[in-house]
């Protein structure tokens, strides 16, 4: 049986990066994102600053900062394992483009 793969972002230039789908990756209801625990300690370890998440096929990137993420966030179980949920309303927003027109521009 082939393990699924869990796609935990990259950490680079003081940033955690993870690309997402947001219509899966939010619980709309308490209008929270969640990251597994372990990332948090990824945080300290690599000074990252921003964690950003970023929706291609919505054409939306959100920035959260790293200590917000850290002291507004709580520990809970929603499924299968405990993650830490943080409120989206603390994220800046920016458009970005969507997947389908960089595939129609051939811009990637």
């Amino acid at each position: 049986m082939k393990k699924k793969k869990i796609n935990r972002g990259i950490f680079a230039n003081k940033q955690y990066t993870k690309y997402v789908s947001f219509s899966k990756a939010v619980l709309w209801k308490d209008r929270e994102l969640s990251l597994r625990a372990v990332i948090l300690a990824g945080f300290r370890a690599y000074g990252t600053t921003h964690a950003v998440f970023i929706d291609r096929g919505k054409g939306e990137k959100w920035i959260f900062e790293a200590d917000e993420i850290r002291s507004k966030g709580r520990l809970k179980t929603v499924g299968q394992e405990q993650q830490w949920y943080f409120p989206i309303e603390m994220a800046t927003k920016k458009k970005i483009k969507k997947m389908e027109d960089m595939v129609k521009n051939e811009v990637f």
